[in-house]
């Protein structure tokens, strides 16, 4: 995984240093559910239409099945533009066989993820997930 552009004024680098340890701990390779408690706060609202619970428990779950159905998938940082709390990140899934675009926005509030936001290459996603036909 190579190192993502980063463009953050001086009172954005500890909100940036929050969403990369997301992205290294929960959202690489290791898929670190522990991790995944301790940084979204208890409060934390995911703005995901797809979910039912917009909570951190919700957001494990997600989390949870899409490992299940793609046990290799890690998402890498490309580019990360902050302004104090607001943290903004340009990434893609990867899995062995596809890559499936995502743009996310976090907010930080004392020291953990408060919100999230994300726009995401629905079409790349399903075929991502879907097996393919013998």
């Amino acid at each position: 995984m190579s190192k993502p552009i980063i463009v953050a004024d001086a009172d954005a680098q500890a909100s940036v240093s929050v969403v990369l340890r997301f992205f290294a701990e929960v959202l690489g390779a290791a898929h670190d559910v522990d991790a995944a408690r301790e940084l979204l706060a208890p409060d934390f609202l995911d703005h995901d239409p797809a979910g039912e619970d917009a909570g951190p428990d919700g957001v494990i779950a997600k989390l949870q099945g899409l490992w299940s159905a793609l046990p290799d998938a890690r998402f890498e940082a490309e580019l990360v533009i902050a302004s104090g709390d607001w943290v903004s990140v340009q990434s893609h899934l990867q899995t062995a066989t596809a890559t499936v675009d995502f743009a996310d926005v976090y907010r930080i509030a004392d020291g953990r993820i408060a919100e999230h936001w994300h726009v995401v290459d629905t079409a790349a996603m399903a075929a991502a997930i879907t097996p393919p036909s013998s």
